[in-house]
């Protein structure tokens, strides 16, 4: 089949910046090219060509004005094409513009954020996205739950999809490479007989970094070689900053060595970053859909402590993969849990090779291609038997 991929229109593909959609079409498309002829549409980007076959793969690229010209662009491309499938990420806006340029094709919507209310999208407008699309594969069951209590209507066209990790990219430190690994970045940044507190996210106060670093000044307290690693930037692909980031910079500084800021580091080499970890944080105060350094952290064999906000806790087992903080805005207890895992570091471990064996079983980017392939060969799909073992493990737990 002929299959067109439509990135969103703030980053490209292959995802030299960065962004979770890129990194997910990036992770799927060794598997959806070896039975199908795929093409990929993106932004442009002054690092690569407008127009390129790269790896069997077909990427076309077009520059961004606004978003109603991007996706004018795209379907001006798929006028004079002729597509089996078109899958739109996360715009379900501007389906309707292509898909008026493409009557024969199906459509598939992948959901990666809130993108269903009415300051997002006209009513009207979602309904007839709704009605076109053979179904809406959402990254979490709360992106689902959400779009299915606007529209309750659609909800059997909802299918959860987690997304997933490159596995052989990241590996946990125990593995004897990256072990190597690992020793060679301590050294690097001057982190050896550390332990290190690692968090991976943009810089801006919906992801929290404000929290940790007020927690950090708790935790030395006990724990004086305790390290906040910072990994990331305001936005991808710059260092430029705004009142915030200075702002936390400012405090920071206060703390000397007991928190260290990365800056943004290219995509390609942020699997390296994971290896320096003994415990990750993710304190994302907004109702995220379901953030994939999860999905990196547990590959990494790190025990992880998340929010009770949006998807995130769906891929936390409490107390076997890692710990949800319910009192989220509080730093008290981003340093209360972090306080108990450094005390406890076989703990610790342990919760972090569960997490690696929960990515294995359930989070490569295999399974994720293979479900969305399975909806798109109108196949019975295995996500809601990965949803259901999940589930078991939870209770198990």
């Amino acid at each position: 089949m002929k299959i067109l991929l439509v990135c969103t229109e703030k980053l490209p593909v292959p995802c030299i910046r960065g962004g979770a959609i890129q990194t997910y079409i990036d992770g799927i498309l060794p598997y959806l090219k070896r039975e199908h002829e795929i093409t990929v549409f993106s932004v442009a980007d002054p690092d690569l060509p407008d127009r390129e076959i790269r790896d069997n793969i077909r990427y076309e690229r077009a520059p961004r004005e606004t978003s109603e010209e991007y996706y004018q662009a795209v379907a001006n491309f798929v006028g004079g094409q002729k597509f089996d499938w078109i899958v739109i990420y996360n715009r379900p806006k501007y389906l309707s513009i292509v898909a008026k340029a493409a009557p024969e094709s199906r459509f598939l919507l992948s959901m990666h954020n809130e993108m269903f209310h009415d300051k997002k999208i006209d009513p009207q407008e979602a309904i007839i996205c709704l009605e076109r699309v053979e179904k809406v594969v959402t990254v979490s069951k709360f992106i689902a739950d959400g779009i299915a209590k606007l529209f309750p209507e659609y909800q059997h066209k909802l299918q959860p999809v987690y997304a997933g990790v490159d596995l052989k990219r990241f590996q946990p430190k125990w593995i004897e490479a990256a072990e190597e690994k690992r020793k060679e970045m301590l050294a690097v940044h001057g982190l050896e007989d550390k332990q290190v507190i690692l968090c991976v996210g943009r810089l801006t106060d919906k992801k929290g970094p404000h929290l940790l670093i007020s927690a950090i000044a708790k935790v030395i307290k006990k724990h004086p070689s305790a390290v906040l690693l910072l990994v990331g930037s305001k936005w991808y692909g710059h260092n430029k900053e705004n009142d915030y980031v200075r702002e936390i910079k400012a405090e920071a500084e206060k703390l000397g060595p007991a928190v260290q800021m990365t800056g943004f580091i290219p995509p390609s080499e942020v699997a390296d970053y994971f290896l320096l970890g003994d415990i990750f944080v993710c304190a994302s105060q907004w109702e995220e859909p379901l953030a994939r350094v999860h999905y990196e952290a547990m590959a990494s064999g790190l025990c992880t402590i998340t929010t009770a906000r949006g998807g995130n806790p769906e891929v936390i087992i409490p107390g076997k993969n890692g710990i949800v903080i319910t009192d989220y805005e509080n730093s008290d207890a981003f340093a209360t849990q972090i306080d108990y895992l450094l005390s406890r570091p076989k703990e610790s471990e342990e919760m972090g090779r569960t997490g690696r064996e929960l990515a294995e079983l359930y989070y490569s980017w295999s399974r994720v291609a293979w479900d969305i392939l399975s909806i798109i060969n109108d196949s019975k799909s295995t996500t809601l038997d990965t949803l259901g073992l999940i589930e078991q493990n939870k209770e198990a737990g």
